[in-house]
């Protein structure tokens, strides 16, 4: 009898010994790849948004922009392939930040295109989503509301709410998805933050200052500005304590 129970034990710590180091294993194959397969989303995002490709475009320069010690903004410029000198113009990537969906935090490209003294976001890519299927990840399919309300829209005219919230939010919501909804739009008003902050239009922490450039020529464009960019430096502390589940509404 004592001699079974010795050997089931063993058996059973064996098992659990090489389960451990299979789970460990693939983990370590897998995470490289994951990593490779996000970051080459990440690629083709930069140019579809802008609605070009790799074969016509590429990325001239990246900046990035920390907010606190957790969270970064990468601004890549774009620009035609044939002539470096023409801007066909910015890929934004962000994250949302004073607001997290039902499930996490929203990540999406967002691009940003110019065409003499006014802006236009020209497209946007769910990069990263945890939402609950057929309700917040809804905000993958093309052509869904929240695309719909800021696709060839002059960035500061918006107003970065869902017309739930308020009513002259210029973002209308998923059904049944509010909570979702909100942490998308979080996350395009920080891309937009990183966007003017990339074109030297917004000093971080100074709000007072008036952009100027293709984008800002008025005082009211300044305010929009600071509207965005007081979303995007949210202090980390600020961005923890919205990382609340709530229930979808």
């Amino acid at each position: 009898m004592k001699s079974s129970l010795k050997n089931m034990v063993l058996v059973l710590f064996t098992i659990t010994a090489v389960s451990a180091l299979l789970v460990g294993l693939v983990d370590h194959i897998t995470k490289d790849t994951i990593a490779q397969t996000m970051q080459n989303a990440k690629n083709e995002a930069k140019f579809k948004v802008l609605g070009t490709s790799a074969s016509e475009a590429e990325v001239i320069a990246d900046s990035v922009y920390t907010i606190g010690d957790k969270f970064e903004i990468i601004v890549s410029t774009v620009a035609d392939k044939s002539d470096n000198s023409k801007v066909l113009g910015y890929a934004v990537d962000a994250t949302s930040i004073t607001k997290s969906g039902y499930a996490g935090r929203i990540q999406l490209m967002v691009g940003f295109v110019e065409d003499g003294n006014t802006s236009s976001i020209s497209g946007v890519e769910v990069l990263a989503q945890s939402e609950t299927p057929g309700l917040g990840a809804n905000m993958t399919v093309p052509g869904n509301v929240l695309e719909k309300s800021i696709l060839g829209k002059n960035p500061q005219t918006l107003k970065f709410k869902v017309k739930k919230d308020d009513a002259s939010g210029s973002f209308d919501s998923l059904t049944g998805s509010t909570i979702s909804s909100r942490a998308y739009v979080n996350a395009v008003e920080t891309a937009y933050a990183g966007y003017l902050k990339a074109r030297g239009w917004l000093d971080e922490g100074d709000a007072s200052s008036t952009p100027t450039g293709a984008t800002a020529t008025e005082e009211d464009d300044a305010k929009m500005g600071a509207t965005a960019m007081s979303g995007a430096t949210a202090t980390e502390e600020c961005a923890e304590n919205n990382d609340v589940k709530e229930e979808e509404k």
